[in-house]
């Protein structure tokens, strides 16, 4: 046994399992045994239950047993019984901190969250430093809008112990979470300083730096810059590949979203249009949980692979194997990416789109895809860069969304303003535009619509934020609708964030007929909203200073019958546009797909090493 643990804590999994093999054989009856086989067995992403229930059954006195049980439940989706084994080693060990914490994480998978947060308390209690405690109970009070309480969570963990990086990072994210930014950069370098390597503060660091108002393109780009380097070279040994540009090509498709999330709105229209005939579609899930969505999303591919427990080596391993022609990342540097997959470069073309859509700042991955809109000339990206003709991203609207009704300035007799999307996006920028709109319009309303709008003390924070910034509070509505489709139908006029856009807050608006005004910013995620209104026909709609996004809102704001005919036909404007013309777009972006593999069949090479700097390639032009 002792020989078996000091191989398990060298990493040697496979020696593990083996020798544990022949020791259960020879030794039946031992739980600690089987213990180890299963722990052996669970670091490879094997079925492991089995084996931690009989070492359960045989110690069922010891705690760890049955903790270690619970986590195995609960990957595979058990969560009740996960539940159970934790409870059993709480009754066990009552002081059994991770045991507190997991069985937290249980009940926050469950939608359980005041359940969730008392199980992290009471981990918190016994040990206030406890890193995945305090992470876990600022995530789930971060996603149901308690940002305030959230930050406290940081503060307080930061009071025990002030060199808590990990913590210090997080509460550099809840400050921007609350458009704090005077401090992001300041808390998130001080992280930075004494964890530089550290890949959950770097990934932390680049979302803040995305979504921060007061960088420019060229700070942010160079963090991504910075990032990316920290990779080897990618060793690329492509020489047997085939390149006949004419064959049916493979297509990977790595992802954490193939479930009920945003990006099942734009993923679908393109894999459901693919061309079967000509690409081979590929899945490389990373879902921790897998739903119903993601069963939808299986049958949309000739070859799923769940590589959620494997390591980058091992899922790069499973790429090749595959013989992937071009590798896609739909995630950038949103939650549970698979970037560093891609950094090992497992296959001879690799492209992102969608996700967070900027760069990647990797140097092994070759091409990033949006639209002239987006990321006119000059934007910058390490990848080189693919305009598609018409729009970089296309939607499915849910089936269930109300009728549109017509705009509620006609009988309230005033306009109507909103918001409903993230509050990163959010800043002193946003708020002083708003409030100069407000004050020119006496009459006039702004509706904040999103979780965090509804919390009491986060509602304080911003009555106090946006007052400071000169907005008239008395006339705005802070609240988190249950069906954002029907609050949108209060509000006349959306107003777009800025300098970081919103994404799919506007598909929303817009499909429920609500005009969005924009404002063009630093590409590319400054500039989301003017791609879907300029594909839409609505040039108009979009602003390319904050003085004419002021006098535009004013403007559309003056003609209640004009905004009334805009919002009755915004549906059949969608239909009839490249946002929702999904066998279009399809076309498109298979269309790229040949131009890539094209120019790597004749050049043995990508775009990325031929061309320097920020660049682009059209479909349809290889020089």
């Amino acid at each position: 046994m002792n020989r078996l643990n000091t191989l398990f804590d060298e990493g040697k999994h496979v020696e593990v399992e083996a020798e544990a093999k022949v020791l259960v054989e020879e030794f039946p009856h031992s739980g600690q045994g089987w213990h180890v086989l299963g722990l052996a067995l669970h670091a490879q992403g094997k079925p492991a239950i089995p084996a931690l229930e009989r070492a359960a059954s045989l110690l069922p006195d010891d705690s760890e047993f049955h903790c270690n049980l619970g986590v195995a439940l609960e990957l595979e989706g058990r969560l009740e019984e996960a539940r159970a084994s934790y409870q059993k080693a709480l009754v066990l060990n009552p002081w059994f901190t991770n045991a507190h914490c997991f069985l937290g994480n249980a009940f926050r998978k469950q939608g359980l969250v005041e359940e969730a947060l008392e199980s992290y308390r009471a981990a918190l209690a016994i040990d206030p430093t406890h890193y995945k405690a305090n992470q876990s109970m600022e995530f789930v009070l971060s996603q149901v809008g308690r940002l305030v309480e959230a930050e406290e969570v940081c503060r307080r963990a930061l009071r025990f112990k002030p060199d808590f990086m990990e913590m210090r990072q997080l509460l550099s994210n809840i400050l921007g979470k609350q458009s704090k930014y005077a401090d992001v950069v300041k808390e998130s370098d001080r992280a930075f300083e004494a964890l530089s390597v550290h890949p959950v503060i770097w990934e932390q660091r680049l979302y803040c730096y995305s979504y921060h108002p007061d960088l420019s393109a060229e700070e942010i780009y160079s963090e991504f810059v910075r990032w990316g380097d920290r990779f080897p070279e990618p060793r690329e040994d492509f020489l047997s590949h085939d390149r006949n540009p004419n064959r049916r090509l493979r297509i990977g498709y790595v992802s954490p979203d193939f479930r009920k999330h945003t990006g099942r709105f734009y993923f679908w229209p393109l894999f459901q249009h693919h061309d079967r005939n000509s690409f081979e579609l590929f899945a490389y899930s990373n879902v921790e949980h897998e739903v119903a969505w993601t069963g939808l999303f299986r049958e949309q591919f000739e070859h799923w692979r769940d590589i959620r427990q494997l390591d980058d080596e091992a899922a790069a391993e499973l790429v090749r194997a595959d013989g992937i022609d071009i590798l896609v990342d739909l995630c950038g540097h949103m939650l549970d990416d698979r970037l560093g997959l891609f950094a090992l470069k497992p296959a001879p073309i690799q492209a992102t789109w969608l996700g967070s859509a900027w760069t990647t700042g990797l140097k092994a991955m070759d091409y990033a895809l949006f639209d002239p809109h987006v990321a006119p000339e000059g934007t910058l990206a390490r990848e080189t860069i693919v305009r598609l003709p018409h729009s970089f991203l296309v939607f499915q609207p849910k089936v269930d969304a109300p009728d549109v009704v017509a705009s509620p300035c006609l009988r309230n007799g005033f306009v109507t303003f909103g918001y409903t999307g993230r509050t990163e996006r959010l800043s002193h920028r946003t708020f002083r535009v708003w409030g100069e709109i407000l004050k020119r319009l006496p009459e006039a309303k702004l509706i904040l619509d999103y979780p965090p709008f509804d919390d009491p003390r986060t509602q304080d924070h911003y009555r106090g934020f946006l007052a400071q910034h000169g907005v008239d509070t008395e006339r705005v509505i802070l609240r988190n609708s249950p069906n954002i489709f029907e609050g949108l139908n209060d509000i006349d006029i959306l107003l777009d964030s800025f300098p970081h856009s919103g994404g799919t807050m506007l598909m929303d608006a817009l499909w429920m007929g609500v005009p969005a005004l924009t404002l063009a910013s630093r590409p590319p995620v400054g500039r989301l909203g003017t791609g879907m209104l300029m594909n839409l026909g609505l040039p108009e709609w979009v602003a390319h200073s904050e003085k004419e996004y002021l006098a535009k809102a004013c403007q559309f704001a003056g003609d209640g019958q004009a905004l009334k005919a805009l919002r009755l036909g915004m549906r059949e404007r969608m239909l009839n546009s490249p946002l929702m013309d999904g066998p279009g777009f399809a076309h498109d972006f298979e269309a790229a797909y040949r131009v890539m593999f094209e120019h790597w069949s004749k050049n043995g090479s990508s775009a990325r090493d031929v061309v320097e700097g920020p660049s682009t390639m059209e479909p349809g032009d290889q020089s």
